[in-house]
């Protein structure tokens, strides 16, 4: 069958060309026949689109084999390096028109992230996710090594400004300089990082003026709260990188106590895990939590996994005879909480706020127990119980892109924790 189609094409191609011309389309259409016989007998598509192909099913004009890697919100909705991901270098592109400056690309290179090399969102519409291995390097040279680059984030902010690893020496392509997609103009999402290292912390859970002000840290750090001395009282740490720098008062200052945990690029949460009234660090990869109850470097003391990957973690006690702090996860605007650290099923499980909300967990009553508050815009809606209903208190703090915590600011004898936000 494909010797009697190749022959009949090149008796038609003979007709309507010279010797040369048809040899050439001869050639086009027997590789055609060899490589993909059914699309270019079966299908109205043209030799050298049925010949010419990429990962194995898109032909070469499409977006997945123009060698280049998708951007990051077209894959996951945010123009953020997602987890298990850091940014392993950067680029620039001048006279985009996009940016009042150079645009900025960031390559986020695999840490834990798995994937394989294909299209993104399996789309020849769409570049490449995980096929490429170049790192520029300005980003996270702390760690030695990363796999394939997962996906781009494109923006006008410089680098260093976003991820304090990032340093400012530059590299310009302008290959890359009209790569565009309509996510990449959504309104830009509120920030993980420090952008100002200024801290407003309220003791009390209600609308007012911050009743602690300071600034620790640097842009790009990532804030994290806890009792790391045991003294009741939560102050603030920062993490940047894989090192941790917390200090034992709501002031400005040098840390009191600086060590190495985890990885660049997981998720970092803080509790106590062994209720001795001092708070551990902890860190979650994909769904493997990974909990010190020590502020200082070394092995986890507690291992085990929960939840799915790109759920939202919390931590607290949950019951009211709890001496330990536990971990939970909330998936949508629903709560799974647990009352150990271990792998098993959830023992509270209830829906709060809506899917999209920012979730905390806040002692908002004093009775011990940590329960959900979800943030929107500047309003928090606090509940006292870990069950569904309307919330029990309503109050606003804050701007529209702080970084949102929770703790006891003070020592006092009322045991309300209160909000705080840092920019």
């Amino acid at each position: 069958m494909s010797r009697w189609l190749a022959d009949k094409v090149a008796s038609v191609l003979a007709a309507r060309t010279d010797r040369r011309g048809m040899l050439v389309k001869s050639a086009v259409v027997g590789s055609a026949l060899a490589v993909n016989p059914l699309d270019y007998v079966l299908k109205p598509v043209s030799a050298y689109a049925a010949a010419c192909a990429c990962r194995g099913a898109c032909s070469c004009g499409s977006l997945c084999c123009d060698g280049y890697t998708e951007f990051c919100c077209t894959i996951t909705g945010s123009n953020t390096c997602p987890q298990g991901t850091i940014p392993a270098g950067w680029w620039k592109a001048d006279g985009t028109g996009f940016c009042d400056g150079p645009r900025y690309y960031m390559d986020c290179n695999q840490t834990s992230y798995a994937c394989g090399c294909g299209c993104a969102n399996g789309s020849c519409d769409n570049r490449g996710t995980c096929c490429n291995f170049f790192r520029y390097g300005q980003c996270h040279q702390e760690v030695a090594s990363v796999g394939a680059i997962v996906c781009r984030v494109v923006t006008c902010t410089p680098p260093w400004v976003i991820d304090g690893t990032c340093t400012t020496v530059s590299a310009t392509d302008q290959a890359t300089a009209f790569h565009d997609a309509p996510c990449l103009h959504a309104p830009p999402p509120p920030p993980t990082r420090l952008v100002t290292a200024q801290w407003f912390l309220r003791k009390s859970p209600s609308t007012g003026v911050s009743d602690i002000s300071f600034i620790y840290g640097s842009p790009g750090d990532l804030p994290i709260v806890g009792d790391w001395d045991g003294d009741g009282v939560a102050t603030p740490g920062i993490v940047r990188g894989a090192t941790f720098y917390l200090r034992n008062s709501n002031s400005a200052g040098v840390a009191d106590i600086v060590f190495q945990y985890g990885n660049p690029g997981d998720t970092v949460i803080v509790g106590d895990w062994d209720g001795d009234g001092k708070d551990g660090i902890g860190v979650v990869r994909g769904n493997t939590f990974y909990l010190r109850n020590s502020l200082s470097s070394g092995v986890a003391d507690i291992v085990f996994s929960y939840g799915n990957v790109g759920d939202q973690v919390v931590t607290g006690k949950w019951t009211k005879n709890a001496t330990a702090d536990t971990i939970g996860v909330v998936r949508g605007n629903t709560f799974y909480l647990r009352n150990s650290n271990s792998t098993g099923v959830a023992d509270i499980v209830f829906s709060y706020g809506d899917v999209g909300d920012k979730v905390l967990m806040g002692d908002w009553d004093g009775d011990g127990v940590d329960t959900p508050c979800v943030v929107r815009d500047t309003t928090y809606y606090a509940r006292n119980s870990n069950s569904s209903g309307f919330a029990d208190l309503v109050f606003s703090y804050g701007d529209h892109n702080d970084l949102r915590l929770v703790g006891k600011w003070a020592a006092s004898s009322s045991k309300v924790e209160g909000p705080g936000v840092a920019r």
